[in-house]
C-alpha cells in the first residue's frame, strides 16, 4: 500500500513539473512597432507591454518580476499591461488581485483590451508575454521573463530586459513564456 501511494506522488509531482515547465506556444510579436496599436511607444527609453489573463494564477510571478525589472530600471524603461479581457465578459472579469499589483506596480500604466485587439496587434497568446521595442519602434525582446509556471527568481527574460535598458540591447532576444492562453483566437473582433 505505501509503494502504490509513492509510486501516486510521484507521478503526481512529475505532472505538475512537466506542466510548470512547459512553455506556451511561440508567438511571433511583429518586428516593427504596429501600426494599429492604440497606444505609441515612447520617444525616450524602451517601451515594454505584458499582456495578461486577469484570471491567470500564472501571471502573479510575471508581475512580480516586472516589478523587480521597473525597480531598477531607475525611469529608463516605459511599461503597460494589457489586461484582455473578452468582449461578452462579466463586468467583475478583469477584478482580482492581479489588477491590484499591476496597479501598484510604480511607473506602469494599466489598461483594459476589451476584446484582445492591442494583444492581437502585438501577436500575443499567452499571459505573461512580454515584448520590448526601442524607440525607434524596433523589436528587442520578446517572450516570458520568468523560468517556469508561477516560477520567480533570476532568468534569461528578466536579464535580457535589463541589458535592453541598461546597454541598448542584449544577446537573447526570445525566451519560452509559460502561462494561461489569452484566448485570442476566441475573442470577437
Amino acid at each position: 500500500m505505501i509503494a502504490v501511494w509513492g509510486i501516486g506522488v510521484l507521478l503526481g509531482m512529475t505532472s505538475l513539473m512537466r506542466y510548470q515547465m512547459t512553455p506556451a506556444a511561440h508567438a511571433a510579436a511583429p518586428g516593427h512597432w504596429p501600426a494599429n496599436a492604440s497606444f505609441s511607444p515612447s520617444p525616450l527609453h524602451p517601451t515594454l507591454i505584458m499582456t495578461l489573463h486577469p484570471r491567470c494564477p500564472c501571471s502573479r510571478a510575471s508581475l512580480h518580476e516586472l516589478e523587480q525589472i521597473m525597480a531598477h530600471s531607475a525611469g529608463r524603461l516605459e511599461a503597460h499591461v494589457l489586461f484582455v479581457i473578452p468582449q461578452n465578459a462579466p463586468s467583475d472579469w478583469r477584478d482580482g488581485d492581479l489588477w491590484g499589483i499591476a496597479q501598484s506596480i510604480p511607473d506602469v500604466t494599466v489598461s483594459i483590451d476589451k476584446g484582445g485587439h492591442d494583444a492581437s496587434a502585438f501577436g500575443a497568446t499567452t499571459s505573461g508575454q512580454v515584448m520590448v521595442y526601442d524607440i525607434a519602434g524596433e523589436l528587442r525582446f520578446s517572450g516570458g521573463i520568468t523560468d517556469g509556471r508561477g516560477h520567480e527568481g533570476d532568468n534569461d527574460g528578466m536579464f535580457s530586459v535589463l541589458d535592453i535598458v541598461r546597454l541598448g540591447g542584449s544577446r537573447i532576444v526570445t525566451t519560452p513564456v509559460y502561462g494561461c492562453s489569452l484566448g485570442i483566437s476566441s475573442i470577437q473582433h
